[in-house]
């Protein structure tokens, strides 16, 4: 993943605002409750939440990364991404069995060369094949 610097980020801006922005028609924003005279503060506070929410979510994706390889190291046969999430709601990792808690790791997993697709089988709740993930020997 690329990183932009704070000046590349600044000079990419004022690009846009010299070439771009001059095409753009003016507009008015409707701020009844007055938000965006709130100055910095408001920014300063969503930056942080923000940050904070970023810092936890990215632990919390490698941890569960961790926890698909060791379910997926114990079954040998390989699964798919609802069995992977079904035992990540099992283990009370995740308060669902919802697919999506396990699939965007098992793509993390897959790009980074520690997973492998083995195979396709029918989904019984769509019916639709999906594809079998296993760890790459």
């Amino acid at each position: 993943m690329y990183q932009i610097t704070d000046e590349a980020r600044r000079k990419l801006l004022d690009f846009w605002l010299d070439y771009v922005g001059e095409l753009l028609t003016p507009i008015t924003i409707y701020d009844p409750y007055g938000y965006l005279g709130k100055g910095d503060f408001m920014n300063k506070v969503t930056d942080e939440t923000r940050r904070e929410s970023y810092g936890a979510a990215m632990q919390d994706a490698a941890a569960r990364r961790r926890v698909i390889l060791e379910i997926l190291t114990e079954n040998k046969k390989g699964m798919t991404a609802r069995e992977v999430a079904g035992e990540l709601h099992r283990r009370g990792i995740t308060p669902t069995d919802e697919r999506n808690y396990a699939a965007p790791r098992l793509t993390e997993l897959y790009k980074a060369g520690k997973i492998t697709t083995t195979g396709k089988k029918s989904c019984p709740q769509t019916g639709r094949n999906v594809a079998v993930w296993a760890v790459k020997e």
